[in-house]
């Protein structure tokens, strides 16, 4: 089996992950710049980054080749300026984190050297297990940031949990909305239960983390 990433890709990816990280810890990093700032929350932002961001997305990617699909990382060119200009003007306050994208097609994958080994079947049901992947991810990341941020006390480790934690929630309770083109209106519209089961505890936590924490 050869590679599944195509030309570029990875690097699409790493400059994905390294724009989306500096926009979460410009302040901090901006702070490291005149030393008053620590790297500890830099460190724990492209960790958060990696996880919320790219690991979803990965998901999504992996998932689609199992079920027969092309799956490909694209950088989106006016979300890496958005996302630069949005944090720079506003001084670190917002955050646009819009950098790319896994981009599906249902086509032979054969023909570019590996093969799930399956046909596709259900277009419907097999869009909402791709859709679902991600935000699973950002599920299953949450809660075990949560379970660290519980078991240790406040320190690097902590800081690492709380910027994984908060990042895996905001991305996954977002994408979760059943809004056209998130994943949350693929997955809705195949199985409220499934829609439900994902949602509801990240936008549980959502709730929690953002407003009573």
């Amino acid at each position: 089996m050869s590679s599944q990433f195509s030309s570029g890709e990875i690097l699409s990816i790493v400059v994905a992950w390294i724009v989306l990280s500096v926009a979460i810890t410009y302040r901090n990093l901006v702070g490291l710049l005149i030393g008053t700032g620590g790297l500890d929350a830099v460190i724990a932002g492209f960790v958060a980054a990696a996880t919320g961001f790219i690991l979803h997305e990965m998901g999504h990617k992996y998932v689609a080749i199992r079920r027969g699909y092309l799956a490909h990382f694209r950088l989106w060119i006016w979300g890496l300026v958005l996302t630069i200009s949005i944090v720079t003007l506003s001084g670190g306050g917002l955050v646009f984190g819009a950098p790319g994208a896994v981009y599906i097609a249902p086509v032979a994958v054969k023909f570019y050297g590996y093969d799930s080994g399956r046909e596709i079947g259900d277009p419907e049901k097999d869009n909402m297990i791709i859709s679902a992947a991600g935000p699973g991810i950002n599920l299953a990341f949450a809660i075990s940031f949560l379970l660290l941020w519980l078991s240790v006390p406040a320190g690097f480790l902590s800081t690492v949990a709380t910027y994984g934690l908060l990042l895996n929630v905001g991305l996954g309770s977002f994408n979760m909305l059943p809004v056209s083109l998130l994943d949350g209106a693929k997955i809705f519209r195949k199985s409220v239960p499934i829609g439900l089961g994902v949602a509801l505890p990240l936008w549980a936590m959502f709730i929690i983390f953002n407003f009573f924490r």
